[in-house]
């Protein structure tokens, strides 16, 4: 049953079944299933030989391309998990990994040698010694049992010590995510699913593994292929890409009427406007609002948007199959529905916790009151609420992120919420500025782009129709599009910088 296979062997079963589709699409490479898993087969052989076995971390560092899901396939293969890095990360952090993961072996390429670890073991996939050596060995599996609760990948997020820290993500929720894209969606032969996301962050598993381990093609581009909006629609239209997983973000840089072939389109990382969910949405084309942290693979909830639900933002919708979510006060205990409060998520989903941190994962992963015995919910953090309606799950914003100005207490995703219910504001980000000329505490500042955005006076005027006048922002600052961090996030510091170059002109 699916629900018992690791991710390797969900690959392996399709190429069995289909030995001659297209499994990896780059440029102008392409690589069966049969080939694919031939070639992941006698590198997983090679990394037994080498001591990998069950529950090692082996780590990955290489550009985009076919070698990159083979690297990954060949780990999991051999019983081990593997340990993404980013090449454009400074040596002393791929060190610092390494050392924190127990890592000792790393699958990489020519071009990034000199980014290894002086103290890491190599295996170098394009190297031609490495080539003929591997294909010397029979395309066979090692013989190794495997079980869905052990380690597939470890996942490093940023850490509140400043050092980051690794989430220990087993099988068996990926499976889960993965299987149930392809119930949801009929996602499967035919499909071409786009590989978009840096291998460290943990959208990309979705990206592999919802194509890889459902049949469909995955189709690879260069990292200046993906960065650049004009070749990256180009590399969609070209590829006829039927799949992707964007942040929103990425929604207003494209021209959903250039895309025909894509018909599903998950979107997460950031609160998803009702204005760019209207927009990509057609009657050939699901818009499928996601949310999820690492801590309970990747996605947990989700909601198809619907343009005629008059709501002025997308929900997050309801848990996936396996998972159950709690919406909790202060004292631990479920709230109704319209009442705002942690969400807490449990399930098949959630992890195991975090490397060598069992204090934080005692804080974080918590015993679960709601459901059987042995349970655990994983506290997220994030401000949710039941809608009143029942047809899901609203969110609000970090619990963290609260702003305190001037004695009160102000939710940026509340004052966000309103701005994007005006109909010339397209997206929109609240945050706190500090500067000396604003004084001690600093201003609100509404962050908008759109066309022909209003300004200060009717944004307030708006925003005074539903919010108390503590919580009006005291500047906008109007730009072309809401700045991202290297995983999709919101660029803070580049918004401060915006707001300060602002101040500076005015």
């Amino acid at each position: 049953m699916t629900e018992q296979a690791c991710l390797h062997e969900l690959v392996r079963d399709w190429a069995r079944r289909t030995p001659d589709a297209p499994a990896i699409r780059f440029e102008a490479t392409e690589w069966s299933y049969g080939e694919l898993d031939g070639r992941a087969a006698r590198l997983a052989s090679h990394l037994r030989r080498m001591g990998v076995g069950r529950e090692s971390v082996v780590g990955v560092l290489m550009e985009r391309g076919p070698h990159l899901p083979l690297a990954i396939l060949g780990i999991l293969k051999a019983g081990a998990a593997y340990l993404p890095m980013d090449p454009a990360q400074p040596v002393d952090r791929l060190g610092y990994l390494m050392r924190d993961a127990g890592c000792e072996l790393v699958v990489t390429g020519t071009s990034l040698l000199e980014r290894v670890p002086e103290e890491a073991g190599m295996v170098c996939l394009d190297d031609p010694f490495t080539d003929r050596m591997l294909t010397q060995l029979p395309a066979l599996d090692p013989d190794l049992p495997a079980h869905p609760d052990q380690l597939a990948y470890v996942i490093y997020t940023s850490g509140s010590t400043g050092r980051p820290k690794g989430t220990l993500v087993p099988h068996r929720g990926a499976v889960n995510l993965v299987s149930h894209m392809a119930r949801q969606f009929s996602i499967g032969p035919g499909d071409r699913w786009l590989q978009l996301t840096n291998a460290c962050f943990d959208v990309s598993v979705l990206e592999f593994f919802g194509a890889l381990a459902n049949g469909a093609a995955l189709v690879m581009g260069s990292s200046l292929a993906l960065l650049d909006p004009r070749s990256l629609g180009a590399l969609m239209r070209r590829e006829r890409v039927t799949v992707v997983s964007f942040t929103t973000a990425i929604l207003p840089l494209l021209d959903p009427a250039e895309l025909p072939d894509l018909r599903v389109l998950n979107v997460g990382g950031e609160q998803l406007s009702r204005f760019q969910a209207d927009r990509w949405s057609s009657p050939r084309r699901i818009v499928n609002n996601q949310y999820g942290p690492t801590e309970v693979t990747v996605a947990c909830t989700e909601q198809r948007h619907e343009p005629a639900s008059g709501r002025p933002k997308p929900l997050i919708g309801h848990p996936m199959p396996g998972l159950t979510a709690h919406v909790v006060g202060p004292d631990g205990r479920e709230l109704p529905p319209g009442g705002f409060g942690e969400l807490l998520m449990g399930g098949v989903g959630v992890v195991r916790g975090y490397l060598g941190r069992p204090g934080l994962t005692a804080l974080k992963f918590v015993p679960d009151p709601f459901g059987a015995a042995g349970g655990r919910l994983y506290r997220t953090g994030d401000l949710v609420r039941w809608t009143e309606e029942g047809d899901g799950l609203e969110f609000a914003g970090r619990i963290d992120t609260q702003i305190k100005l001037h004695g009160h207490r102000i939710e940026p995703g509340e004052v966000e919420e309103v701005l994007l219910a005006h109909p010339r504001v397209e997206d929109a980000v609240v945050d706190l500025y500090r500067a000396p000329e604003e004084g001690a505490q600093g201003v609100l500042v509404a962050y908008v782009t759109g066309t022909q955005v209003p300004g200060l006076a009717e944004i307030q005027a708006h925003l005074r129709e539903v919010l108390p006048v503590y919580m009006l922002p005291g500047r906008v600052v109007v730009l072309d599009e809401i700045p991202l961090t290297r995983n999709g996030k919101v660029d803070r510091r580049a918004l401060a910088a915006a707001a300060a170059a602002a101040v500076a002109a005015a």
